[in-house]
């Protein structure tokens, strides 16, 4: 009997500790983010914990299961470092994302957690997290290992740091390195150069990053090409952010075109839209129906070609850069329906003394999640910022006919009855300083109510 007991006890030891392990190789794709940015030797930085909030988001929304950490110890970040590298030897991609300080000692390049003191250069090893360690975790990857570095900022550690010997380096910014066979590094800013934090809600790098790394059909590599050319434009020329590894000749997406995940028989009787944006990858679309002779077609106000022209030609008017994007299927009948559309207006913001802006929101899920893309025009010589024209995904939810997003300023979208887009910004850090703009729909896709139908039939 002692031995049946003791026998069974060993049994569910094992599958316990076998069971344990099986959320570590339930996903093909994971993440690990960090946003360091309450500093306890040195000034906060304002934008880590920001940048990680948003690209964790991002993430999710790409099928990643992700792990965050916010303002993380040393400790702390080896732990889950370990605990992400067990998960990566069953992934097909795994993504590090690490905002923050980094340095270069030595010739090698260290994470620097929010516990460090750094008093000489050889505290380094003991009190950062090198970037070779998070090179070997995400290389157990079968396909691909990615890390991406917000962590090129000018380094307050260094001015203070004794050095044990003189031929110890402590440079700015990080060192070059060479990554493993399926891993890409990608850098805020190249080697020996130091990146921007910013003065929006999140770093310049960071900012573009989350602007395209949604699109779909965007390869791995013209993904951090487009980056940096948005962030060297931003920053005129100033950060250049670049990217080291190579990989092999198989396409590489981390959001599936739209032509791969349509159905055969939609692919064949319908062309592919030559604009759309973002839509989640785990929420249906609905590619662009063929024309006929009434655009407007009975199945509920179709985007056709001809609307796209339009919205195409008002883009180019403005001097708009239109995401690629594509109408997904949604609630068509809930009743946020009616903020699926396209939005614009003939005059800038602030009576038309600021840059144009357009709305495009591609998706309104049943509980009033809205998924599109806000687009803003070249500045005028009255516009708060003077950022270049550009484009920020948008996903919030709708309350009371109205939501809220963040593009350095923070923007909030109302749904007037006259079916008018009102928005109002409020300057961050003056938030007495608010401009407005009125867009007026250039398109819908939202149904008419069947009794004012049936109104309009009566008369």
């Amino acid at each position: 009997m002692v031995r049946t007991m003791l026998w069974a006890r060993m049994m569910i030891a094992v599958w316990g500790s076998v069971l344990s392990f099986v959320p570590a190789f339930a996903s093909e794709r994971i993440a690990l983010v960090i946003g360091n940015g309450a500093y306890q030797r040195v000034p906060t930085l304002p934008n880590p914990s920001r940048d990680a909030a948003d690209m964790a988001r991002a993430l999710e929304r790409l099928d990643f299961r992700v792990t965050r950490l916010t303002n993380a110890t040393a400790s702390e970040m080896r732990k889950a470092l370990i605990e992400f590298g067990r998960a990566s030897e069953g992934s097909l991609i795994s993504v590090v994302y690490y905002a923050g300080h980094g340095m270069e000692a030595g010739g090698e390049n260290w994470l620097i957690p929010v516990d460090a003191e750094l008093r000489t250069d050889t505290d380094v090893e003991s009190e950062s997290v090198s970037l070779r360690s998070v090179n070997l975790q995400v290389g157990k990857a079968r396909k691909l290992g990615l890390i991406i570095l917000d962590a090129c900022r000018n380094n307050p550690f260094a001015a203070g740091m004794k050095r044990s010997l003189n031929t110890r380096a402590v440079s700015r910014g990080l060192a070059p390195t060479e990554p493993t066979d399926n891993v890409l590094i990608a850098y805020a800013a190249r080697d020996g150069t130091t990146a921007s934090d910013g003065d929006g809600r999140n770093s310049p790098f960071t900012t573009a990053l989350l602007r395209h790394i949604e699109t779909p059909g965007l390869e791995i590599s013209f993904l951090f090409r487009t980056v940096r050319d948005d962030v060297m434009t931003t920053t005129n020329r100033t950060q250049q952010p670049f990217v080291y590894g190579s990989l092999s000749k198989e396409e590489i997406y981390l959001k599936t075109p739209v032509a791969a995940v349509a159905s055969p028989s939609a692919k064949a009787a319908t062309p592919s839209p030559p604009a759309a944006a973002a839509v989640p990858s785990n929420m249906p679309t609905t590619p662009v129906p063929a024309p006929d002779n009434n655009p407007k077609q009975a199945s509920g106000n179709p985007f056709t070609p001809e609307d796209n022209r339009r919205v195409t030609a008002v883009g180019a008017e403005q001097q708009l850069k239109l995401p690629p994007f594509v109408f997904g299927s949604g609630d068509a009948s809930g009743p946020n329906s009616n903020f699926v559309g396209v939005w614009s207006n003939k005059r800038g913001w602030g009576g038309g003394r600021g840059r144009y802006g357009m709305l495009i929101i591609t998706e309104v899920s049943g509980d009033g999640l809205a998924r599109g893309y806000y687009l803003w025009g070249p500045p005028t010589k009255q516009s708060w910022s003077q950022s270049p024209a550009g484009y920020t995904p948008i996903a919030e939810k709708i309350v009371e006919g109205a939501f809220t997003f963040k593009t350095g300023d923070t923007v909030k979208v109302q749904l007037l009855k006259n079916n008018i887009m009102k928005l109002t910004s409020y300057r961050d850090g003056k938030l007495s300083d608010t401009a407005g703009i009125e867009l007026q729909p250039i398109w819908q896709s939202a149904r008419p109510a069947p009794a004012a139908a049936d109104a309009r039939a009566r008369k």
